[in-house]
Protein backbone atom coordinates (compact mmCIF):
# COMPACT_ATOMS: atom_id res chain seq x y z
CA UNK A 1 0.00 0.00 0.00
CA UNK A 2 2.04 3.30 -1.43
CA UNK A 3 1.55 6.06 1.44
CA UNK A 4 -0.26 9.38 0.30
CA UNK A 5 0.72 12.77 1.45
CA UNK A 6 -2.26 14.68 2.33
CA UNK A 7 -1.47 18.94 2.35
CA UNK A 8 -1.51 20.47 5.30
CA UNK A 9 -4.13 23.82 5.76
CA UNK A 10 -3.30 25.72 8.68
CA UNK A 11 -5.80 27.61 9.55
CA UNK A 12 -5.40 29.74 12.72
CA UNK A 13 -2.65 28.13 13.64
CA UNK A 14 -0.01 30.39 12.83
CA UNK A 15 3.03 31.26 15.26
CA UNK A 16 6.48 32.99 15.23
CA UNK A 17 7.87 30.28 12.75
CA UNK A 18 6.87 29.41 9.33
CA UNK A 19 3.97 27.14 8.60
CA UNK A 20 3.35 24.97 5.97
CA UNK A 21 0.07 25.68 3.83
CA UNK A 22 -2.16 25.77 0.58
CA UNK A 23 -1.97 28.96 -0.48
CA UNK A 24 -5.83 30.34 -0.68
CA UNK A 25 -5.20 32.89 -3.63
CA UNK A 26 -2.32 30.58 -5.70
CA UNK A 27 -3.48 27.29 -4.66
CA UNK A 28 -0.19 25.77 -4.42
CA UNK A 29 1.36 24.24 -1.28
CA UNK A 30 4.47 26.90 0.20
CA UNK A 31 5.96 27.75 3.61
CA UNK A 32 4.86 30.64 4.96
CA UNK A 33 7.38 33.67 4.73
CA UNK A 34 7.58 35.04 8.12
CA UNK A 35 8.37 38.62 8.73
CA UNK A 36 8.32 40.53 12.20
CA UNK A 37 6.81 43.97 12.79
CA UNK A 38 7.30 46.55 16.47
CA UNK A 39 3.87 45.29 18.18
CA UNK A 40 2.05 46.41 21.78
CA UNK A 41 4.05 43.93 23.08
CA UNK A 42 7.42 45.69 22.12
CA UNK A 43 6.50 48.78 23.43
CA UNK A 44 5.36 47.99 26.39
CA UNK A 45 8.58 46.53 27.06
CA UNK A 46 10.52 49.81 26.11
CA UNK A 47 8.38 51.56 28.77
CA UNK A 48 8.84 49.41 31.44
CA UNK A 49 12.36 49.43 31.07
CA UNK A 50 12.33 53.36 30.25
CA UNK A 51 10.69 53.70 33.65
CA UNK A 52 13.26 51.12 35.55
CA UNK A 53 15.76 53.40 34.99
CA UNK A 54 17.37 52.13 31.39
CA UNK A 55 17.07 55.95 29.77
CA UNK A 56 20.17 55.95 27.99
CA UNK A 57 19.26 53.77 25.16
CA UNK A 58 18.85 50.54 26.87
CA UNK A 59 14.88 50.70 26.90
CA UNK A 60 15.25 50.24 23.00
CA UNK A 61 16.21 46.64 23.75
CA UNK A 62 13.32 45.38 23.03
CA UNK A 63 13.26 46.13 19.23
CA UNK A 64 16.28 43.92 18.38
CA UNK A 65 14.32 40.69 19.25
CA UNK A 66 11.88 38.91 17.27
CA UNK A 67 10.42 37.10 20.02
CA UNK A 68 8.95 40.32 21.42
CA UNK A 69 7.53 41.34 17.91
CA UNK A 70 3.68 40.35 15.85
CA UNK A 71 4.63 37.81 13.12
CA UNK A 72 3.00 38.22 9.56
CA UNK A 73 2.88 35.01 7.45
CA UNK A 74 3.01 35.94 3.65
CA UNK A 75 2.93 33.09 0.47
CA UNK A 76 6.32 33.10 -1.19
CA UNK A 77 4.76 32.53 -4.17
CA UNK A 78 1.97 35.38 -4.44
CA UNK A 79 3.24 37.64 -1.64
CA UNK A 80 -0.50 37.69 -0.27
CA UNK A 81 -0.70 37.58 3.37
CA UNK A 82 -2.12 34.74 5.24
CA UNK A 83 -2.19 34.91 8.77
CA UNK A 84 -0.39 37.63 11.25
CA UNK A 85 0.37 36.36 14.93
CA UNK A 86 0.02 39.11 17.67
CA UNK A 87 1.61 38.53 20.59
CA UNK A 88 -0.16 40.82 22.69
Amino acid sequence: MANVQVPVVAIGAFGDSPVQMTCPTCHQTVVTKVDFSSGVLTYLFCGGLFFCGFVLGCCLIPFCFDRLKDAKHTCPSCKTILGVYKRL
